[in-house]
């Protein structure tokens, strides 16, 4: 390290100036850091050659959300003061239900206190012209009910992205009841763990610096749950500003699953405490003030454990297309529709795509098989839709089940095979679910005048999969299949042996991806976003560390075009060999866009009233809609 970065590095310690050690930072055993709350002390975790990183797990950055404080906002931690805070192992995750492999492989318990972060830094300087190091925030997934920061374990970061010359921090927050209960009044408004990830945020942006991060340049990324949480984070006058770029992994916020109307979460809340044993106090089916008071003063009774729930498994999650808590609109935290505070939100960089066959994960989730059985209740699904939507969109965008049914390659005439119904199910499952609001995200970014680099993760490996294999109709890359690449974890539950294309990817998608957070462009600083006609350049293949090692480099001619408004469609394929596709195939996106935007709108924009309005006409026509 270079005397000024290292005298940087001490002040933030509380040790002054460099000469008041008489070993250099790389010496010291453990490495420590000041934050506002108090010092902390991590641990070295050495990459190869001469290289490590500084590791420093659990740190805290709100006060256990326990007793009074369960779903209340996060409050600010109890300073430390002259104590170091030992951070060198990972905080508690999040309340959720753990099935055998969780215990098995992650090895660390759950707790309400989980509100803590782990941050992961180079120890060696900046790059040549750089004081400090860019910043990667990730919010993990899970349908907000499932997942931790556990799971991206930081040896994984070190070696993959970090020494890539970046500083990654995870955070965990509040899932499943715990962390998005509401009874749509100000007993419980909603959105803790929304308000969890905003404070984890904050607080990366207040003491990034002592560990060597820029504050200035700080990219989100999420994937799922995450990525929606991140475009959440993207509109909201709390959090927008705190942030230059977002990664956004197969999920965002035009998606019909990321906000709910906040009569249907707590509709939901209110079933899982009567579950529980709760009693309303007054009679009949309306909920007073006082009746969510004390419903709300029960669950805060009841053991941790009994308000963590899981996706797996979940039949009325699949069915419904619905997750039983989101974030909602709170008038708070979002102050207004989505839409209209994307309007207002400023203008980002973005990379946002999805996995090539997005839809079979969910097929797995609900264990459901891809046959005929599952087409005909697919159907019964987009009658759901359709009707909804025709009612909503007006007699200019309406449309009928044939023309959608032909949109997949379907209509009554033809007997369709084995393999075209599996084909169609798991297309119409990830339209639905990521491929049209990934279009329409697209086309709301474009026309505001971000830059946007669209991708689609085709790579797999077969032994990856077997873990969900009984319910996959084929193997391909799959919802999640890119954090295998990203994180070297095993997302799908078996280990498997890493091949050399699986390595190859890996390289591909973290050089990309840290391109982007150091230069807002993951070509890279020689490739200039490309022009309108799509003509690519070369790459500096030396691209070279600030110690002298060279860094894997992107093939030769290789250059990811942005997309355009005339052309939504273009993204990189992610794979071992890398290309860009125009994908005219999909075609079948823009005659959706209309009812899928009008039904978002109404989910996140209903009231009570109308809500109930909704679905008891699908009640009483006997529709199985996927607004109830």
């Amino acid at each position: 390290m270079t005397a000024s970065f290292k005298q940087r590095i001490k002040k933030s310690m509380g040790m002054g100036h460099a000469q008041s050690s008489k070993k250099s930072l790389e010496d010291d055993q453990y490495p420590e850091a000041s934050t506002q709350y108090g010092r902390i002390r991590g641990k070295y975790y050495k990459i190869g050659g001469r290289r490590s990183t500084r590791v420093f797990l659990g740190i805290p950055y709100a006060k256990p959300p326990i007793g009074e404080l369960r779903f209340k906002k996060p409050v600010p931690p109890t300073p430390w003061n002259d104590e170091i805070r030992l951070c060198q192992k990972y905080g508690y995750r999040s309340i959720q239900r753990d099935f055998i492999w969780d215990q098995l492989e992650l090895r660390v318990r759950k707790s309400e206190d989980c509100l803590t972060l782990n941050v992961m830094a180079p120890n060696w300087d900046p790059p040549a012209g750089q004081s400090n190091f860019p910043v990667i925030v990730y919010v993990h997934g899970g349908g907000f009910v499932m997942d931790s920061a556990v799971k991206y374990h930081y040896s994984k970061i070190s070696r993959n992205i970090v020494s890539k010359d970046v500083i990654f921090v995870t955070i965990q927050y509040r899932l499943g009841y715990l962390g998005f209960l509401t009874t749509d009044d100000e007993n419980a408004p909603g959105n803790n763990g929304i308000w969890d990830q905003y404070t984890a945020l904050k607080f990366v942006k207040d003491n990034i610096a002592n560990f060597g991060g820029d504050p200035e340049n700080i990219t989100l990324m999420g994937q799922s749950a995450g990525g929606v949480s991140c475009d959440l984070l993207s509109l909201s006058p709390y959090s927008r500003d705190l942030f230059t770029k977002v990664i956004l992994l197969a999920g965002n916020a035009e998606t019909i699953w990321s906000v709910s109307p906040r009569c249907r979460v707590a509709r939901n809340c209110r079933e899982k405490a009567i579950e529980l044993g709760f009693v309303k106090p007054s009679e009949g089916p309306h909920w007073s003030f006082d009746d969510n008071a004390a419903m709300v003063e029960y669950l805060k009774s009841v053991p941790a454990d009994k308000l963590g729930t899981t996706m797996v498994g979940s039949t009325a999650i699949f069915e419904s297309i619905q997750l039983p808590v989101t974030p909602v609109i709170d008038g708070d935290f979002f102050p207004k529709p989505l839409g209209e505070l994307r309007e207002e939100a400023p203008v980002k960089t973005v990379i946002a795509g999805e996995c090539e066959f997005e839809g079979m994960l969910f097929l797995a989730l609900g264990l459901r098989m891809a046959d005929k059985k599952l087409l005909k209740f697919v159907k019964s699904r987009a009658s759901s839709l359709i009707l909804e939507g025709n009612r909503l969109v007006g007699p200019s965008n309406m449309t009928t089940l044939e023309t959608w049914e032909g949109l997949y390659g379907l209509s009554e005439e033809e007997k369709p095979s084995k393999k075209m119904v599996q084909n169609a199910v798991v297309t119409m499952m990830g339209d639905i679910v990521n491929g049209i609001p990934l279009y329409n995200l697209k086309k709301n970014l474009v026309a505001k005048g971000s830059t946007v680099y669209a991708y689609n993760f085709t790579h797999f490996n077969v032994q990856a999969l077997q873990g969900i294999g009984l319910y996959l109709p084929f193997y391909g890359a799959t919802h999640g299949s890119e954090l295998n690449s990203i994180f070297d974890t095993n997302l799908f539950v078996v280990p498997y042996v890493r091949t050399s294309k699986d390595r190859k990817v890996t390289d591909l998608i973290t050089t990309l991806f840290t391109n982007f957070a150091k230069y807002a462009d993951p070509n890279g600083p020689l490739n200039p976003s490309i022009c309108e006609d799509g003509n690519t350049t070369t790459t500096d293949e030396s691209d070279t560390s600030s110690n002298g090692e060279t860094s894997p480099s992107l093939p030769s001619g290789f250059h990811w075009a942005p997309i355009t408004a005339n052309n939504l469609e273009r993204e990189l394929v992610i794979q071992a060999f890398p290309y860009m596709r125009e994908k005219i195939e999909h075609e079948r996106f823009a005659p959706q866009t209309a009812h899928y935007e009008a039904i978002h709108h109404f989910i996140t924009t209903a009231d009570e009233e109308t809500y109930n309005d909704v679905s008891s006409r699908a009640k009483d026509s006997n529709i199985s809609s996927i607004l109830t």
